[in-house]
């Protein structure tokens, strides 16, 4: 992949000092025990629809009024709605793959196989065996599922974790792969759930990467591993096609979906790279066009963006989101390692997203600040696993330089 540097970003001077791997290893050792000590259960931005009155919310416009009520409500109203905090598969997986990688040390492998061995006794059994999906109903734009359906974003970060881990058996294995090309896969793309159709550019992406992971699996049986890459190949060619001529993608391709915000773009950068190397694609302008529009048009200097170019909401005040800036985190970690920005910038943006906690300086900052504030920010898997997820990338990425 060819460096490039962004022109905004190569302006502006970052005097952040370059964070050890120490330092990292502090920072993510304390997340973690935030989450292990509320046991990975907690707030989410979707969990409005656990609520009893969910059941008077028959039409989908009900559904999502209570939803976004909870979700944006500035006080954490879900006690009042008997909404519990949710312990979910996806931020098990994706803390599983956050600890992984720190696979030498003893006591971070006990983590992370822990959380792995947890995750997969949530695989979906019966007629979606394989697959996982959220703990809560979920109303969208573009449409509504059930708790009891799967999804490909909770399956791919919880088949990560489980495969990071080794806590997928070859068995369990193949029933994912097998339910990810039968349940999820269009013909052309891979589907947000077995209900939709609609292309979503980072779901599809997340399904061809990990479809291309699985295809090269020891054991793997080669009809069905030849079926998943030539699916990977053919959704990796479909989000290709939809890449805009400024080098950005819509969220989808119905009409009301055609916004583009940070780290979905995010999302799809990082896996269109995963599913490329697991293919053995070269690399191709595609994925430099795109990281340059998300590098212009998803920052305002280290300060991430939520929707494109749109620097402040009402009132003055850029709209934050704890999951936006912990991709945000992740996605400048991965364009200092492939060249695209000067070092020193993700230590920036980290810096930029994390107010410090009293005590121990820096080394004690925490973006979540000790688990006061916003519901969202509380949240395991919005915030918190995400988080996690980006200092032990940024780690595994600082000892490497």
């Amino acid at each position: 992949m060819a460096a490039w540097q962004s022109s905004s970003l190569t302006a502006t001077e970052f005097t952040a000092d370059l964070m050890t791997p120490e330092e990292l290893e502090r920072r993510a050792d304390y997340i973690y025990h935030l989450l292990d000590g509320c046991d990975w259960a907690g707030p989410d931005p979707y969990d409005g629809l656990t609520s009893p009155l969910a059941s008077l919310a028959i039409h989908p416009f009900l559904r999502q009024v209570l939803l976004q009520t909870v979700k944006r409500s500035p006080v954490d109203i879900r006690p009042w709605l008997a909404i519990r905090p949710l312990r979910t598969a996806t931020a098990c997986g994706l803390g599983a793959t956050a600890c992984s990688r720190f696979a030498a040390s003893p006591l971070w492998h006990s983590r992370a196989r822990q959380l792995g061995r947890w995750t997969a006794t949530r695989q979906l059994r019966g007629r979606y065996a394989g697959l996982w999906n959220y703990e809560f109903d979920v109303q969208t734009r573009w449409g509504h599922y059930p708790a009891s359906m799967p999804n490909i974003v909770a399956t791919t970060f919880c088949a990560d974790g489980c495969l990071d881990t080794g806590t997928l058996d070859g068995a369990a294995a193949e029933s994912l792969a097998t339910a990810l090309l039968d349940q999820l896969y269009t013909g052309r793309h891979f589907a947000y759930t077995p209900a939709s159709a609609t292309l979503i550019h980072n779901a599809n992406l997340m399904g061809a990467a990990l479809a291309a992971r699985l295809a090269s699996l020891d054991g793997m049986r080669r009809p069905l591993a030849s079926r998943l890459t030539d699916a990977a190949r053919s959704a990796v060619s479909a989000t290709a096609a939809g890449q805009r001529p400024d080098g950005s993608w819509p969220y989808g391709t119905s009409a009301n979906l055609g916004w583009v915000d940070g780290f979905h773009t995010g999302y799809v950068l990082l896996r269109f790279d995963a599913a490329s190397r697991g293919l053995g694609l070269e690399p191709n302008k595609v994925i430099d066009s795109g990281t340059r529009y998300y590098l212009d048009h998803l920052f305002d200097g280290s300060v991430p963006r939520y929707y494109a170019d749109v620097k402040t909401a009402r009132g003055g005040h850029a709209r934050r989101d704890p999951n936006n800036d912990a991709t945000a985190v992740r996605m400048a970690v991965w364009a200092e390692e492939h060249g695209y920005v000067r070092p020193g910038f993700a230590d920036q943006v980290l810096e930029t997203v994390s107010p410090a906690l009293p005590g121990e300086g820096r080394a004690q900052t925490l973006y979540a600040n000790a688990l006061p504030g916003p519901p969202v920010r509380r949240s395991p898997r919005w915030s918190l696993a995400p988080l996690l997820d980006a200092l032990t990338a940024f780690y595994v990425t600082r000892r490497a330089q």
